[in-house]
């Protein structure tokens, strides 16, 4: 191969401001042009017409709304104001959501930029990673192919975890990397696992998937090699699992234990943290043991309340429901190839075929530089072990999960360029191989847009030709001749690989978001922009939140009660209607008893309640179950598995256990509570709303038969006021026993030895109905074995003194 030429006068004829001017800040001056460009370029198309998407994902932006009310909610991430239930996740995503709010003021803008400026830093810290290790120019390349992603376009314009559990995770790849190469490799390594338990506490075991290759990239890039080096591997190793170990059980290991009271762990079964990581939001994830909330409409009629709160609507039975390969709540079928379907293909795999062959050049041509080889592992290992995990996954699995995968492709990508401009370097043949890769990625993109060819067709074409520029000219270099062409052949070919999915990033950008629920990137016509929650529910809202406003009962907590947080949501977020979501995120939480509900209606803490005709928790639309097309029944009929030990039978009727949750509590509601009509109720939950003041002993008795067994798991927030003899405020509930909500004597001095003791059992009670707060005969002592936590914060105590 022919010598290049010098690109500027040699070092000795520079002197002065000369020599300063075109050495040294010219390559910081084109690296900071490169990374303002691509960070620019991205934080331009997540933040573009932000406002547009309104309150983004309601369910979560009522817990900001709630969050902001007090600093209680904020530490637990309550989804109400009054703090009954919290959301299903950790709440360190929506903290910056709230402190945003809580300065900025609550709006559109102060809840959504967050995630905008998360995901801008993270294509900055993509950027310098490959930058750092691999060179300039794949750097851009990294940087633009994940600005570009269609998917993270998508959920990086929300209000998701996803851009912070992401951003968490990508910077401990760095500091890992970082590691590698610093004296004082334990604080690199510790800050790599706080990173990785801040991205748990953000979206819990779905942090932890990276976290082999992490290890094995320490491993791998060990200086000494692995059996002189084994004590200090050792070492890297255990540091790094001890700080995510202790970071990611720290707020767990604290709401667990709260010696107080709090709001019910959204999501769990027994009220717990643990449970709500291991089971709903751990291996029910993969093995299919916990499901969600229906993939299309909830049917309309009196009292429905559709997905994102909003009362009634006149969708037709499943609305714009999705097909399974279309996007819907559980995005294609598990199996290898479920990254390239219709569902998953369009927002991530554009790029992959590129990522994933080129990883195997990358590693032949840094099997001896030990810190490019341990980045190949970790990324290689960050892209192997998510795609594996959401392609197998078996219960509920969304196609914007994606969002994680697409970093280790863009660094991959950026890598593969390095890979192989060093290689053509070597010998001009292996260009040969590069166009391989080049032309097996154009191969899937013309695939992927051909399903779509009334919106990507030109884009398609645009694409092509610039790849077969790109591959021609590189080609060229293989004579002699034509050698100066390799380079920028290389380039070219790999910019026409991000025109289509530019091109689909595109319409995320400059339309408001098809579906704040289960985002997508894509046409908004078509399979690709029909899924659930993709269709409008804003019929009645605005009616309904006048007339609790108008109604509003003043001592009340809650101006309404209704099964699920999905109906609440809209309510809190755009009304700031005070709501209890009786049954959570699914309308299936085990949360609180009929018994207790009569007990908050006697001390005035709750008076207005909605039951509905669909959704989850009081019939609705089958929820689909992987494997069978979405329909949501199972073969030979049987009962499906729903979060929080609910159960569906085979027609998609979902129902919280008989003793606790939104079916118990309706049931005593509609027996017993008076149905609100007049010519001011909205016509959309005619007799579907409930007043049920004064008829809390009524409820009491209706509930009676079924909430002695099973209400170990209910809510630990219940305070109900002291009847009007009495003059202290109720001893605050302890930890899973309800019999210690005891209103104090009356009198105001109390000798020693009167009243209720705080662990008292029902019968220390002397005051008979006149204690709100005691359980009575309708609350039994929880199951043995309830405290699911308690094991583990005994094992770990001695090591957090």
């Amino acid at each position: 191969m022919s010598q290049s030429l010098p690109l500027a006068a040699p070092a000795e004829r520079r002197t002065g401001i000369r020599a300063t001017l075109m050495t040294r800040p010219s390559e910081h001056v084109r690296a900071l042009t490169s990374f303002v460009i691509v960070v620019g370029v991205a934080f331009g198309l997540y933040a573009w017409h932000l406002g547009d998407n309104g309150w983004g994902n309601t369910y979560y932006a009522a817990a900001v709304r709630s969050m902001t009310v007090s600093w209680k909610n904020f530490f637990f991430g309550a989804f109400d104001p009054g703090g009954f239930i919290t959301v299903d996740k950790p709440p360190v995503f929506l903290w910056v959501g709230a402190l945003s709010a809580r300065i900025f003021g609550y709006s559109s803008w102060s809840i959504l930029l967050p995630s905008a400026v998360a995901g801008a830093a993270t294509v900055g810290v993509v950027w310098w990673i490959v930058r750092r290790y691999f060179g300039l120019l794949p750097a851009t390349v990294a940087g633009a192919a994940l600005a570009l992603s269609p998917i993270n376009v998508a959920v990086d314009r929300l209000n998701l975890p996803e851009p912070f559990y992401v951003l968490a995770l990508v910077g401990a790849v760095a500091l890992v990397l970082r590691s590698l190469e610093s004296r004082h490799w334990w604080w690199w390594t510790i800050g790599a696992g706080v990173l990785v338990g801040i991205a748990f506490n953000t979206k819990m075991m779905a942090a932890w998937i990276p976290g082999p290759a992490l290890a094995l990239a320490l491993v791998a890039g060990d200086s000494d090699g692995w059996r002189p080096g084994i004590r200090r591997v050792s070492g890297r190793l255990a540091i790094l699992a001890a700080a995510t170990f202790l970071v990611s059980a720290s707020w767990m290991l604290v709401v667990d234990n709260w010696p107080g009271d709090r709001p019910y762990i959204g999501g769990s079964k027994d009220d717990t943290v643990y449970n709500l990581v291991v089971d709903y939001n751990g291996v029910g994830r993969v093995d299919g043991e916990t499901a969600g909330p229906g993939g299309g409409a909830r049917p309309g009629g009196t009292g429905a309340l559709p997905r994102d709160g909003t009362p009634g609507g006149n969708q037709p039975n499943g609305g714009n429901a999705a097909p399974r390969g279309a996007g819907g709540i559980i995005a294609g079928t598990p199996g290898l190839l479920r990254l390239f379907d219709d569902a998953n293909g369009p927002q991530i795999a554009w790029l992959l075929p590129f990522a994933l062959l080129g990883s195997l050049l990358c590693l032949w041509e840094w099997r001896r530089d030990r810190l490019k080889r341990a980045a190949v592992i970790a990324v290689l290992g960050w892209t192997l072990l998510f795609g594996l995990v959401f392609s197998y996954a078996q219960g509920i699995y969304h196609s914007y999960y994606t969002a994680a995968i697409a970093p280790g492709v863009a660094i991959l990508v950026g890598m593969t360029v390095a890979a192989g401009i060093a290689m053509a370097r070597r010998n001009s043949w292996w260009l040969a191989a590069f166009a391989v890769l080049v032309l097996a990625t154009a191969w899937l993109q013309v695939d992927l847009a051909g399903r779509f060819p009334e919106h990507l067709a030109p884009a398609r074409n645009v694409g092509l030709a610039v790849v077969a520029a790109g591959v021609l000219s590189f080609l060229a270099a293989l004579w002699p001749r034509w050698q100066m062409l390799a380079r920028p052949g290389m380039v070219v070919a790999v910019a026409g690989l991000l025109v289509v999915p530019a091109t689909w990033s595109g319409y995320e950008a400059v339309h408001k978001s098809m579906n704040t629920t289960l985002p997508q990137a894509g046409p908004r016509e078509g399979a690709a922009g029909a899924s659930f929650g993709s269709a409008p529910f804003d019929a009645g809202a605005a009616t309904l939140a006048a007339w609790l406003e108008a109604h509003r009962d003043p001592p009340a907590r809650w101006d309404l009660a209704v099964s699920s947080a999905q109906n609440a949501s809209t309510l809190i977020a755009e009304y700031g209607i005070p709501v209890m979501a009786i049954g959570g995120f699914s309308g299936s939480d085990p949360t609180i008893t009929a018994a207790q509900f009569a007990d908050l209606v006697d001390a005035g803490e709750i008076r207005y309640v909605l039951t509905s005709n669909g959704g989850p928790g009081n019939g609705g639309r089958a929820f689909p179950v992987p494997g069978t097309g979405g329909t949501g029944a199972r073969r030979g009929g049987g009962q499906l598995p729903f979060p929080g030990g609910a159960t569906a039978s085979g027609n998609g009727t979902q129902s919280a256990p008989a003793a606790a949750g939104s079916s118990a509590v309706f049931a005593a509601v509609q027996a017993v509570c008076t149905a609100v009509t007049g010519s001011d109720v909205p016509a959309t939950n005619a007799g579907s709303l409930y007043d049920c003041a004064g008829a809390g002993n009524r409820l009491r008795s209706a509930g009676r038969g079924t909430a002695g067994a099973s209400a170990g798991g209910a809510s630990r927030n219940l305070r109900p006021r002291c009847p009007p003899g009495s003059t202290s405020r109720p001893i605050p509930p302890r930890r899973f026993h309800p019999s210690r909500n005891r209103c104090p004597l009356p009198h105001p001095r109390r000798r020693q030895g009167q009243g209720p003791r705080l662990g008292a059992g029902p019968a220390a009670c002397t005051h008979g109905s006149r204690c709100h707060g005691t359980a009575g005969s309708s609350r039994a002592p929880p199951a043995k074995g309830a405290d699911t936590t308690r094991a583990a914060s005994l094992l770990l105590r001695p090591w957090l003194r």
